[in-house]
């Protein structure tokens, strides 16, 4: 009775065990068949109306590239870095519409030198409109985004 009972046992294990079989070829061409998913395998036989737990999910939209699934750590640190470029072009905006502002005021416009101790040479009037066009630019560039 005890031999009937392990045979039964036995019997209704191999009948409950996954029945898909996978269809891949190797790299030299060869076929291969297994009961485990690979990259590129293929299911041609199933008994479950479901895909296997170790597939990865399909999407019709794109064939399976093989990529990695975007790390956590790298996902916060491009948010860190994208955060950080805001600040620092929030900053230069804000530098920028002071310095805009300055332009806009000033009735006359000097060159800046290199050598401090130099005397002073100011810009004609067409030269000072095109810094000030240029720096609204620079400006305007630089607020795109609506950060300043």
């Amino acid at each position: 009775m005890l031999r009937f009972i392990l045979a039964v046992a036995a019997l209704a294990a191999v009948t409950t065990a996954s029945a898909d079989v996978y269809k891949s070829v190797d790299a030299q061409g060869e076929v291969h068949y297994s009961d485990h998913w690979t990259p590129g395998a293929q299911l041609i036989k199933s008994d479950r109306p479901r895909e296997p737990a170790s597939a990865p999910a399909t999407t019709t939209a794109a064939p399976n590239n093989h990529t990695a699934a975007p790390d956590p750590g790298k996902t916060l640190a491009t948010k860190q870095v994208q955060s950080d470029m805001d600040a620092v072009r929030a900053e230069q905006c804000k530098e920028l519409k002071v310095q805009y502002d300055k332009l806009i005021h000033a009735r006359r416009i000097y060159q800046p030198n290199a050598d401090a101790s130099a005397p002073r040479e100011y810009m004609s009037d067409a030269d000072a409109d095109a810094e000030r066009v240029k720096t609204r630019q620079a400006m305007d560039e630089a607020c795109a985004d609506g950060t300043g």
